[in-house]
């Protein structure tokens, strides 16, 4: 009888326990290269991060360039970062492209789609918001006009909470 009585009430406090934060899985952890010095998600906790997965033979991903470059300097002042991972096999190719743009966030390179695979990225470009504490809060598939919209207010929303301290409470 005690058994049963213990066993129901762990349950019952862990249940309890459990907090609206925890219903966002943790982001996978990554290392890679970019063009300066290798980058880590891990590095980047306390701020809200846009992961952008691109290739350069990808026509919607370079249409996505200008929109993160024009985010990173909008948000520039609040804790953001972007960090578009090129998945091309010739890391020529994403270099002749980035030297096209004014790039003012890290490109880093995953040639083997290691990390990729890691976020079961299913299409063209692929992106991510992860949270301050590292949790995977959306994800998006693709890039048009409407998604723009759909993104930018998710950064403001996310990024208003972060300034309110809400960050544990969304």
């Amino acid at each position: 009888m005690k058994t049963a009585a213990f066993s129901i009430l762990f349950f019952i406090l862990l249940a309890l326990s459990k907090t609206a934060s925890s219903d966002y899985p943790i982001a996978p952890e990554f290392k890679l290269p970019t063009q300066d010095t290798p980058i880590r998600l891990s590095s980047l906790r306390g701020k809200l991060v846009y992961v952008d997965f691109w290739a350069s033979w990808c026509r919607p991903c370079k249409k996505s360039f200008p929109w993160m470059i024009g985010m990173k300097e909008k948000f520039k002042d609040m804790p953001f970062e972007i960090v578009a991972i090129n998945l091309d096999t010739d890391k020529n190719l994403a270099e002749q492209f980035i030297k096209s743009q004014a790039i003012n966030f890290p490109v880093a390179f995953d040639p083997e789609a290691k990390v990729a695979e890691m976020y079961g990225v299913e299409g063209m470009p692929s992106s991510y918001l992860v949270d301050p504490q590292g949790r995977l809060r959306i994800r998006y598939t693709g890039f048009w006009n409407k998604s723009k919209n759909e993104k930018e207010a998710a950064i403001k929303d996310l990024l208003q909470k972060m300034k309110t301290n809400q960050t544990t409470l969304f």
